[in-house]
């Protein structure tokens, strides 16, 4: 296996190494300066497994010097194999350009607005970016004064593992016990090569579903029926006050600015069809999707144009939620409950379109909240 390519860039007091393999690697671990240090972009689920994201004191490192790749080639493998590798300074990046790089321009061309319910809309924006692409964004935005959030699971169950849910399934399970669903959105990223667990917390009718002690950003409904947008590192006694949260990979907006957009990773900079979700100063809830993977019909954005675009909603705080496959948006429309968008896996059958998940962002009626 040959180290494709590696690059880093200063975040804090931290330097963060991305590294690219030839093939697939797994339980990937640098060594550096005689520590060790772990894969953090694979750590949870099976993204693209020959990117690998590494974090590292600054004080722990040096240029120029050899380090160490240690991997297995099979995910169940007991075998480590070893790469040597030049850490050079002339791989650093320059933020100011990844910025602009990630940045496709992105502009509203029309706006067609929807009311669901009081207080509750949704809007598709019909865009084009700086090489006239189309992209189309779809939003559902709630003021929570009529309605509430709610999270739905397969079955509108408490199990975390080995059960999945397409969207409308999960409405019809949660309208089944007498929610009544006016939108969603998917939500937590999921080990879909596995048993289908969530990745970050998952909190539900004030029960902890799944790794309460994640410290991935989520969005979530505390019991005095307020909205946030937070993790336990920065509120690390939220957990108990929360009726229900669904996790995200990052906070791509804090305090109205771009915040975390995975630079240098594949992830990031790839434009692919994303769903997030963002949080107002006056408490409005922002569930966003945009289509992508569809050069007629849309294509798809970028963490940044993801997180510029809700800033110019107005999100104080935003998070990147599952996407690719996943993104889809269902609204009432009609008396019933229709698919909004159009998801990237258009060449599988009609009724395969919207993706088995593990769990789902709701907006509800007010009156639905459940007890605590």
């Amino acid at each position: 296996m040959k180290i494709t390519s590696v690059n880093y860039l200063k975040t804090g007091k931290n330097i963060k190494i991305v590294l690219g393999t030839s093939l697939p690697a797994f339980k990937v671990r640098l060594k550096t300066k005689g520590k060790t240090y772990s894969d953090a972009f694979n750590a949870e689920e099976p993204f693209d497994r020959k990117t690998h994201v590494f974090y590292i004191p600054e004080k722990d490192i040096s240029f120029p010097s050899t380090a160490e790749l240690i991997f297995c080639l099979f995910k169940r493998s007991k075998r480590d194999y070893t790469k040597k590798f030049r850490l050079e300074a002339n791989s650093f990046a320059d933020e100011k350009e990844l910025l602009a790089e990630y940045d496709h321009g992105i502009r509203i061309i029309k706006e067609e607005p929807e009311n669901l319910f009081t207080g509750v809309s949704f809007t598709k924006f019909i865009c084009e970016d700086s090489e006239k692409n189309p992209v189309i964004f779809s939003l559902i935005k709630t003021d929570l004064k009529s309605s509430s959030l709610y999270i739905g699971t397969p079955d509108d169950g408490y199990e975390s593992k080995k059960v999945k849910a397409t969207i409308p399934d999960m409405i019809a399970s949660a309208e089944k016990n007498g929610r009544e669903v006016l939108a969603g959105v998917n939500a937590d990223f999921f080990d879909i090569f596995g048993d289908y667990h969530p990745s970050g917390l998952c909190v539900k009718n004030g029960k902890v579903v799944a790794n309460e002690n994640s410290f991935r950003p989520f969005i979530g409904l505390k019991k005095d029926g307020a909205a946030v947008i937070t993790d336990i590192t920065e509120s690390p006694d939220i957990t108990g006050q929360l009726l229900h949260a669904a996790a995200g990979l990052q906070m791509i907006v804090k305090d109205g600015k771009i915040f975390d957009y995975a630079p240098l990773e594949p992830f990031s900079f790839v434009r692919h069809p994303r769903t997030a979700a963002g949080l107002t100063k006056d408490g409005c809830v922002l569930l966003l999707e945009v289509d992508g993977r569809i050069p007629s019909h849309s294509n798809g954005a970028t963490l940044v144009d993801l997180a510029k675009f809700l800033i110019a909603l107005g999100a104080d705080r935003a998070i990147n939620l599952d996407g690719g496959g996943s993104s889809a948006v269902y609204t009432i429309l009609g008396g019933e409950h229709s698919l909004r968008t159009v998801p990237a896996d258009l060449f599988r059958p009609n009724d395969m379109l919207i993706r088995k998940d593990y769990n789902a962002v709701f907006v509800i009626k007010d009156e639905q909240k459940d007890p605590f």
